[in-house]
């Protein structure tokens, strides 16, 4: 196998990866946004500080164990959690109408 051949083998894996990512964080949206329209019925506010440092601490814990930069994972985490207490936000305020259960965020 040539360099080359490798290159291409190890980037179409990459491919393969980022294309699981996206159905694992597109479902991971679907949920949260779940969450949002609960938490609008339930009055309770979009950010839950209590469970974002829970997580957090167990994000540092799941980047240790799989060999991870800690500080990396949790910037990673902290940008997706922003995105869904933004469409949290905008659920509370009325902009998002709640779908038969296939909504995204």
């Amino acid at each position: 196998m040539t360099v080359n051949q490798e290159l291409l083998e190890i980037r179409k894996s990459i491919d393969n990866l980022d294309n699981a990512l996206v159905a694992v964080l597109a479902e991971r949206f679907r949920l949260t946004e779940r969450v949002g329209f609960l938490k609008r019925d339930l009055n309770l506010p979009p950010e839950d500080r209590e469970r974002e440092s829970a997580q957090e601490k167990h994000y540092s814990e799941l980047a240790s164990s799989y060999g991870l930069d800690r500080a990396t994972l949790i910037e990673i985490m902290r940008t997706i959690i922003s995105q869904v207490k933004r469409r949290h936000v905008e659920i509370r305020a009325g902009a998002v109408r709640q779908s038969g259960g296939d909504a995204s965020a």
